[in-house]
């Protein structure tokens, strides 16, 4: 099973790029059990076409502070640490920027209807997963069709930051999995740890959570990350969960001291 830790932005102070928090960052998802490190990439060009002006700002300061020779470098120290670099084309034209550093997509739930996105990922016949967060069904549908066989696996996710437990229907995992004949994963916003061992439980294939070393640090996604001991308890439940046994032999044992003989 594949654990994201998702530090999405998570590098960033108000001076732009921490270098030496990106190389702790990474270091220390792979020690609390992350098989991927996964970032977001933006070009503004491209997504002030369909991003509210409220975001503009913080698009432009995320693409001035990450040139491609940044994403050279992450590339390069995630392959230092033995963990799979990932990141998040936000648009057509940040996908195009990062072709040479991935060997799969991550479609954020806000781009499963960006079809000019969609495409290109398409033409680059590389595996995608794709999150479902705020969509309809009808969307999500969509979607599925038109990349076909290209789905490595569709993310369960609630958009909400952070997510309160009771808004997480895991029941929307195998609705998922009996409408697609898919593999399912869940990208989890919530600040538990116990929620995606019963996803694990569901056996979805994948476990993404946001990963930061401090919540109170600059940026909106500290807040929903949890923290390397956090993750660590979460990946060593889910790794439990994992484990699949049968009882059923070991229980018949017990049969002769509590069943009445038939």
């Amino acid at each position: 099973m594949q654990i994201i830790a998702e530090i999405g932005k998570n590098f960033l102070d108000k001076d732009g790029v921490n270098a030496d928090l990106v190389i702790d960052l990474i270091k220390k998802a792979k020690d609390s059990g992350a098989t991927v490190a996964k970032f977001q990439t933006h070009v503004f060009k491209d997504e002030k076409l369909k991003r509210s002006p409220d975001r503009y700002d913080w698009i432009k300061f995320n693409e001035q502070n990450t040139p491609l020779s940044f994403w050279d470098s992450v590339k390069k120290i995630c392959d230092n640490n033995d963990i799979e670099f990932m990141t998040t084309p936000m648009s057509k034209l940040a996908a195009i920027k990062v072709n040479d550093f991935v060997s799969r997509w991550k479609v954020s739930s806000a781009d499963i209807t960006d079809f000019d996105l969609l495409g290109y990922l398409k033409e680059t016949k590389k595996p995608i997963i794709l999150s479902t967060g705020m969509s309809t069904d009808w969307q999500i549908k969509k979607a599925v069709d038109f990349l076909g066989d290209q789905i490595e696996y569709i993310n369960y996710c609630v958009s909400l930051y952070p997510c309160p437990i009771y808004k997480i229907n895991l029941i929307k995992i195998l609705e998922l999995m009996n409408s697609y004949n898919l593999p399912v994963g869940f990208s989890d916003h919530s600040l538990s740890v116990e929620v995606p061992v019963l996803a694990v439980r569901m056996q979805v294939c994948a476990i993404e959570k946001h990963f930061t070393l401090d919540r109170s640090a600059f940026g909106p996604d500290h807040k929903v990350s949890l923290l390397p001991d956090e993750f660590k308890t979460m990946v060593g439940l889910c790794r439990l969960a994992e484990e699949q046994g049968e009882s059923f032999e070991e229980e018949q044992k017990y049969w002769k001291n509590f069943r009445i003989k038939n």
